[in-house]
């Protein structure tokens, strides 16, 4: 078997984007000058939150171009919007009307019009590919809005408490309401409907569930909610679990209509629907093939799905 370089034009990081994240970081580190351990702790939840992304995406993985992009954009332009419309809202009615209405619908509209970004450039082609990119914009946007909660939490030496809560216990926060949004967004394209309707249909998902988990901070009375979120929690968890191997399957299923036209060699038809024969073997060449290995298996994989 021998694997083939693709020639498909690669996706690009997008410079804006990185300009926006580092106007967005550069403005954080200010605010939290006087505490840059606060920037360091931000970084921590990304060593466990992004891998279970990577885990997520291995199937059909996304380019690493737009990954970043959809993190960047969290990271920036996001966060940048959605501060300013939170800083407005809470000058002219109050911290409580900023936290439970301006930064759920702020927020969430930012977050989902970066999903939206990669569905228009054709990279989501199913629900999974829209939580996937839903959960690389979420971690973005938190990463750097935990620069400001720990910053002040240093202030006020809740550092402990603030850190289980937002880095141990509530991470993925962020990813798990956008995801419902990006979620939509896949099932539109997938079958073909317009994804601007599925992303506000999204939105009247996350945005109510922002605002719910962010009520029970504001409201102690109304952290009973949170038991409602945990469940809901378990049941994304089950729903995107049986995306992944539903995928899986249909790769199986579809891979041998594509050996003549993909000339797969009966080792391919037998790993490609594998996702560890596919890392053993991958293992097995050296480095500088591994590149052209990945790209084949991703381009048969996509072909699969689309069959």
């Amino acid at each position: 078997m021998n694997p083939t370089h693709s020639t498909t034009p690669q996706p690009r990081i997008r410079k804006a984007l990185v300009v926006g994240a580092i106007l967005a970081v550069a403005s954080v580190v200010a605010l939290a000058s006087d505490t840059p351990s606060a920037i360091l702790l931000a970084l921590v939840p990304l060593t466990y939150t992004i891998p279970l992304f990577v885990w997520l995406d291995r199937v059909e993985p996304e380019p690493r171009a737009m990954r970043w992009n959809a993190f960047l954009w969290g990271a920036g332009i996001s966060v940048l919007v959605a501060s300013l419309m939170n800083d407005l809202t809470s000058a002219a009615a109050g911290f409580a009307v900023a936290a439970v209405v301006s930064a759920p619908i702020s927020e969430e509209t930012m977050k989902v019009l970066g999903i939206s970004s990669a569905a228009k450039r054709r990279h989501i082609d199913s629900p999974l590919d829209g939580a996937v990119y839903a959960g690389y914009v979420g971690l973005g946007f938190a990463a750097v809005e935990n620069v400001i909660y720990f910053s002040e939490a240093i202030s006020e030496d809740a550092l402990g408490s603030t850190f289980v809560l937002r880095g141990l216990f509530s991470p993925l926060a962020h990813p798990y309401f956008s995801i419902w949004a990006g979620m939509a967004i896949g099932h539109a394209v997938q079958r073909g409907r317009s994804p601007r309707f599925a992303a506000l249909r999204g939105l009247m998902i996350a945005i109510p569930l922002h605002a719910t988990w962010n009520l029970g901070a504001v409201a102690p009375i109304f952290s009973i909610l949170l038991l409602g979120h945990i469940a809901l929690f378990v049941v994304l968890i089950m729903r995107i679990r049986r995306m992944r191997r539903a995928e899986i399957a249909t790769v199986r299923e579809r891979l041998p209509r594509l050996a003549f036209s993909y000339n797969l060699s009966p080792a391919e038809l037998e790993i490609y629907g594998n996702i560890r024969a596919t890392a053993r073997l991958r293992r097995q060449f050296p480095r500088q093939q591994r590149k052209a290995f990945d790209e084949r298996r991703v381009a048969v994989t996509k072909a699969a799905l689309r069959s």
